[in-house]
């Protein structure tokens, strides 16, 4: 790959750049092409360094946690895929305050809390995401949100200023927050509660084994797919129609549970569409309800996923 911006993003000091980078093996659907750039920012000065080179030279941007809650198109992404690195990967605890970096795993600061006898997070050991995802699109289960536990957090600007958000700032609502308005986020600020720890792990405990019977942990899969309709679950309708186990290509409807697409060897971003495209179009024919994404499609020419 060779276009004018490639040296300028090279000469930013301490950056880790992969050129032509196959984004299959940074996503939980372990498909997607190649990223043109990607790049790991260890600190704040060199994420806004890259900021500024793609704001200045309108270079394509994404931001990169741990690839779960999206599809990558397989002709890839296009300019610069940036993940962060080391400052954004700790948790600092202030008594029942929790500030967690954007890349901290969200299992991570599940397991944090807990052995600090702090409850609240318990729901979030399980989920393959990271905290700056999981502020991004108020991940939940069990009941329990992101935005239930957050109290503030930081984002870069395409400013370049950096954010101080509030709660009420992030806008939380179902599935989704104000957080991907910005450049990227940073960190974030959580208010937990002061349990017994032994109490804390149980129930951490109880959660996960509750989605490990209930969700294909062990395979390939981006989540929960479809967003949940008023009327009832996605998984539920989708269920009802006996199709659990229908495919395309090497793409299937979970058999444990049916809002989950999930991938065997082989599998294409094309074929994770059309299994989408197919899904949608057998609910709604049977029920008249309209299933919306809750996954994210990335890159360039993302594959069509309404079959209406």
């Amino acid at each position: 790959m060779a276009q004018a911006w490639t040296a300028e993003l090279g000469a930013i000091s301490g950056l880790r750049i992969r050129w032509d980078e196959p984004l299959a093996r940074y996503t939980t659907y372990r498909v997607g092409g190649l990223a043109d750039a990607l790049v790991w920012a260890d600190d704040a000065q060199q994420t806004e360094a890259v900021l500024a080179l793609a704001k200045g030279r309108d270079i394509p941007f994404l931001a990169l946690g741990r690839g779960s809650n999206m599809l990558v198109a397989d002709k890839g992404v296009r300019g610069i895929v940036l993940k962060l690195g080391r400052d954004f990967g700790t948790v600092d605890v202030d008594g029942d305050t929790v500030t967690a970096g954007a890349a901290v795993p969200m299992s991570v600061m599940s397991k944090e809390c807990a052995k600090r006898g702090l409850s609240g997070a318990e729901f979030l050991f399980g989920i393959p995401g990271s905290m700056g995802g999981g502020i991004r699109m108020n991940a939940g289960a069990h009941g329990a949100s992101v935005g239930d536990i957050t109290v503030a957090a930081r984002a870069l600007g395409w400013d370049g200023a950096t954010y101080e958000l509030s709660a009420a700032d992030l806008g939380f609502g179902y599935r989704t927050s104000e957080l991907g308005r910005h450049f990227c986020g940073l960190s974030g600020t959580f208010r937990l509660r002061p349990d017994d720890p032994a109490r804390v792990e149980a129930k951490t405990k109880e959660y996960y084994y509750q989605r490990l019977a209930s969700q294909p942990l062990d395979l390939p899969s981006a989540g929960c797919v479809f967003r949940n309709p008023d009327v009832a679950s996605a998984g539920k309708l989708i269920d009802d129609l006996g199709l659990k186990g229908l495919s395309s290509g090497a793409v299937r409807v979970s058999e444990k549970h049916a809002n989950f697409l999930v991938a065997a060897d082989g599998a294409t971003a094309a074929d994770v569409a059309a299994l989408i495209r197919d899904v949608r179009l057998r609910v709604f024919d049977a029920t008249g309800v309209r299933l919306e994404l809750e996954i994210r499609l990335v890159g360039e020419e993302p594959p069509q996923v309404a079959p209406w």
